[in-house]
């Protein structure tokens, strides 16, 4: 092989060259300044806003660089950083950049904290450290701020409980729960669940963030209401409620059926059960009783449905008996008692008064039918006139007015002849009374006599009608 001789100073100066073409090259890209203004107003909260703002300059001229972008980056630990965000310079190299505050960018990415700041595990909050970084280009050169930390909370969520201080046994209630952030203002959960007595049970959306449970009656003991909330940013909460249904108190009261009583008569009783906080009976539970005479002899009553009864021997000691009620009470109301008396009295035979006689102002005599000169009729034709009389007397201390009447019926209860005279009676006078009637028909009829004190006061003054049957042929 043939090798060409070249000359030790153009290898030289050929090397010289090249290398001064590279140095020309790098520097070409001009070293640059980027600041990251002082962060404050902290913690900052899930949801808010935090601006990061400062400029990227010249190191030579400190003229700002515009156009260049900037990215705001997380150190989450010693050998990992992640960029939050990025943007661009304006013209004076000034960048401002808004970060609505997403606690899971940053949780998820430290664990809830980096470093050892004190501030780790207090009220949900962890720091956050953060740089400016500028990762250079043809004409300008990498640069990267100071680090800064910013300190975040989580916002809390917060139940709230409205409930009645008491219930009792067999109450309906109504259980609100409320969901605030740390500032009291509600929020809607993006989850709820909730357990009554350890079942899962569903709250009732009232309004945003507002629920309520119900129970219609609640049963004797304690009762647990767990509720727990979750929302994305915000810490779980979650209360346990308990609820107490005391028992009912309770009072009995004894009423009889007379208030004093002679040997040989029944007592009565009514023993009512009475929940006194809501003045009601209670139909539903067993009362016992007894009875004691006054020599102590004690005699037991059996209740059905709240009723007892003791009939008394015509030999029972007299003086006062004392009756005794009481509920021996459960796990829903309590126990109670109650007293009454009543005074038992020697046997007696009353006798009733002699029921007074009635007397008649007017008293009637039988019906007779006679013609007009008095005579007495015994067959009875069409067209023949026939005077229906009575003898009237006066039970009258004074002069009285009274009004005569007759009236004959067919033989199908049809009136077919009404009349009437008026007069005066002095006391004790009698006379014979009459009214004149013609059949037009034959049949067989019936005619009554009645005494009024008038026409237009239909008072009897006989106590009872005369009546006579009539045979018209």
């Amino acid at each position: 092989m043939h090798m060409r001789n070249v000359p030790l100073a153009v290898a030289f100066s050929i090397i010289l060259l090249a290398s001064g073409i590279g140095l020309s090259k790098a520097s070409a890209a001009a070293n640059t300044q980027m600041s990251l203004d002082s962060l404050s107003g902290f913690p900052v909260t899930q949801g808010e806003t935090l601006v990061f703002s400062g400029q990227l300059i010249k190191s030579s001229t400190l003229q700002g660089i515009p156009g260049a972008t900037v990215n705001i980056v997380h150190q989450v630990s010693f050998d990992k950083q992640n960029i939050l965000l990025s943007s661009e310079t304006d013209t004076d190299g000034f960048y401002s950049i808004p970060w609505v505050v997403d606690v899971e960018k940053v949780v998820a990415q430290t664990g809830g904290s980096f470093g050892t700041e004190t501030t780790q595990g207090r009220e949900n909050r962890f720091q956050v450290k953060v740089f400016a970084q500028f990762n250079g280009d043809s004409q300008f050169a990498q640069s990267t701020s100071n680090a800064q930390s910013f300190e975040v909370r989580l916002n809390a969520l917060k139940i709230t409980i409205e409930k009645k201080t008491q219930y009792f046994v067999f109450d309906s209630a109504t259980i609100r729960i409320k969901i605030t952030d740390i500032d009291n203002n509600l929020v809607g959960p993006d989850k709820i669940t909730a357990r009554f007595d350890n079942l899962a049970v569903t709250l009732l959306k009232e309004e945003t963030g507002v629920y309520a449970f119900s129970v219609s009656s609640l049963t004797p003991g304690t009762h647990q209401l767990q509720v727990t909330v979750e929302k994305k940013g915000y810490t779980t909460d979650d209360d346990l409620i308990t609820i107490d249904a005391v028992k009912r108190r309770t009072g009995v009261v004894i009423n009889t059926d007379k208030a004093s009583y002679q040997q040989g008569e029944t007592v009565n009783i009514t023993a009512s059960l009475i929940d006194t906080s809501v003045s009601r009976a209670v139909t539903d539970r067993v009362v016992t009783g007894s009875l004691a005479a006054p020599n102590l002899v004690v005699k037991p009553l059996i209740f059905v449905d709240g009723k007892a009864s003791h009939t008394l021997a015509k030999t029972d000691v007299t003086g006062t008996w004392s009756i005794s009620a009481g509920f021996a009470g459960d796990n829903a109301y309590f126990t109670s008692a109650g007293q009454a008396s009543f005074p038992v009295t020697k046997f007696t035979v009353v006798t009733p008064p002699p029921t007074p006689e009635v007397k008649e102002k007017v008293s009637l005599s039988r019906i007779t039918f006679v013609d007009q000169t008095g005579s007495r009729l015994r067959d009875i034709s069409v067209g023949q006139q026939v005077m229906i009389q009575a003898k009237v007397t006066s039970n009258f201390v004074t002069t009285e007015e009274i009004a005569y009447i007759s009236q004959v019926k067919d033989s199908d209860g049809i009136t077919v002849a009404l009349s009437w005279i008026t007069g005066t009676l002095t006391p004790r006078q009698s006379f014979e009374l009459a009214v004149s009637w013609i059949p037009e028909t034959p049949g067989d009829y019936t005619a009554q006599v009645f005494v009024w004190k008038s026409i237009k006061n239909p008072e009897p003054l006989a106590l009872e009608p005369k009546t006579s049957k009539i045979m018209v042929s």
